[in-house]
C-alpha cells in the first residue's frame, strides 16, 4: 500500500435503527416541513423497508459470529490519545473499491505529522459523499439496498411505501474508515471495554470469515457469556485480595 512498515486498522460503518429513524425524520422535515404534531405521530416508519443492504444488517456478519462495536467519537478519542496528543486527526479520501455487487468508499484517518506522506490523497472536505462534522461522519449513501422492492409515495402529508414490480437490482455501497498505525504501535482498549463492546451475530449467507465459526447463534452467545463469567471471577479475586490486604493492615 506504499506505507512501508506501517499498517492500517480497518473499521466498517454500521447504521443502527436509531440512525435510520433520525435520517427518516430529517428527510420528512425537508420534504413536508409543515406537518402538525398529530400528523408526525401518525407517520409510520418506512425507511427500514429500503435499508436492506449488508451495511444495515446488524444481526448478521460476513466475517464471523462476533463483532466489536464502538461509537465513532470513542474510537476517534482513543486513536488521538494513543497516537498523537493535542492535535486533531486528518481525514482523507483514500480509495473507492469496486466489486461485482458493492462499492466501498474508504476514508483514511491519520496524524497531522503525516500530512506530507499522505498529501497525494484529497482531504475529505472535497468529497460529495462523505463529510466529518462535529465528531460525526455524515455519509450520503447512494444505494441502501441490494434489491429494490418498494417505492415511496406521498399521500397528502404522509409518506407510504408501495410494492414495486419488477424489482430493481442495485450495487449497494458502504463506508469504511482506515486508521493509520505507525510501525510497532497498536491501537489498544482495556479488556473490560473490549468485552463490553463485543456482541454476537449470525453468519451472513456470504461467509468471508475463512475460519471456524459457531454452529448457531446460541452457541456464540454461550461462549460470550463464559467470557463475561470469567471477567466477574477476576473481579471477585481482586476484591478478595483487596479485602485481605485491608484486614492485614487493620
Amino acid at each position: 500500500m506504499g506505507f512501508e512498515q506501517d499498517s492500517l486498522s480497518w473499521w466498517s460503518l454500521k447504521i443502527n435503527e436509531a440512525d435510520i429513524r433520525a435520517a427518516e425524520e430529517r428527510f420528512l422535515e425537508s420534504l413536508i416541513p409543515d406537518r402538525s404534531k398529530e400528523e408526525i405521530a401518525a407517520q409510520q416508519p418506512f425507511l427500514s423497508a429500503f435499508t436492506t443492504s449488508p451495511a444495515f444488517k446488524n444481526e448478521s456478519s460476513r466475517y464471523g459470529n462476533y463483532r466489536f462495536k464502538f461509537p465513532l467519537t470513542e474510537l476517534m478519542k482513543a486513536y488521538k490519545k494513543q497516537m498523537f496528543e493535542d492535535e486533531e486527526p486528518v481525514l482523507r479520501v483514500y480509495e473507492t473499491k469496486l466489486f461485482k455487487q458493492e462499492i466501498e468508499y474508504v476514508v483514511l484517518v491519520h496524524s497531522p505529522q503525516f500530512n506530507e506522506k499522505f498529501g497525494k490523497y484529497p482531504l475529505l472536505t472535497s468529497s460529495p459523499l462523505v463529510s466529518y462534522e462535529g465528531n460525526q461522519i455524515i455519509w450520503k449513501a447512494q444505494a441502501i439496498c441490494e434489491t429494490h422492492r418498494y417505492q415511496l409515495d406521498i399521500h397528502g402529508k404522509k409518506a407510504v411505501t408501495q410494492n414495486m414490480y419488477p424489482y430493481q437490482y442495485y450495487v449497494w455501497d458502504q463506508l469504511s474508515l482506515v486508521f493509520h498505525i505507525k510501525e510497532d504501535e497498536v491501537l489498544t482498549f482495556p479488556q473490560r471495554k473490549l468485552k463490553a463492546s463485543l456482541s454476537c451475530c449470525g453468519i451472513d449467507p456470504i461467509n468471508l470469515s475463512n475460519g471456524e465459526n459457531c454452529s448457531s447463534i446460541k452457541e456464540a452467545e454461550k461462549l460470550l457469556e463464559s467470557l463475561q463469567d470469567d471477567d466477574e471471577k477476576e473481579d471477585e479475586k481482586e476484591e478478595n485480595a483487596l479485602e485481605e490486604v485491608k484486614m492485614e493492615a487493620d
